[in-house]
């Protein structure tokens, strides 16, 4: 007998814990309603898009000689047989089209998650009526026990 009490009560704090925060969902609505709004917004994606495709270009002339001479090292490799201009863009020529496919790609996952921000928003009255309704339930139910 004590264990299914232990049990019950249990369950009960665990769906009741996160009931305060669906109480302040009003915030979550607001801020959601920025989020989609701003991972929406086609000046926002543009200049985000613009930044990584320039960072992503940046990264392909980063020096790679300094850490593949210490791999080389490490592997017992001598490390001056490492091209001392070795860089992403030098060992894979593939690379080179990394910038235009961020430049290309990352506005549409902008307004992917930009959606998927905006439809949580529009969960939450449901999930706080949820909510409600458990408390309820759970309020009702811990009457008869």
């Amino acid at each position: 007998m004590p264990m299914r009490v232990l049990t019950r009560t249990l369950a009960v704090l665990a769906i009741a814990a996160p009931m305060p925060a669906l109480a302040q969902a009003s915030d979550t609505e607001i801020a959601t309603s920025e989020i989609e709004s701003t991972l929406k917004n086609p000046a926002m994606q543009a200049a985000v898009a613009e930044g990584m495709a320039a960072a992503s270009e940046a990264l392909l002339d980063l020096p790679l000689a300094p850490l593949a001479k210490a791999v080389a090292e490490a592997a017992g490799e001598d490390p001056d047989d490492v091209d001392p201009d070795m860089t992403l863009r030098s060992v894979s020529p593939d690379a080179e089209d990394v910038p235009g496919k961020v430049r290309e790609s990352l506005p549409r996952m902008m307004g992917a998650m930009g959606s998927m921000a905006g439809g949580m928003g529009a969960m939450i009255p449901a999930l706080r009526e949820m909510a409600e309704r458990m408390r309820a339930a759970m309020d009702e139910a811990s009457a008869r026990y």
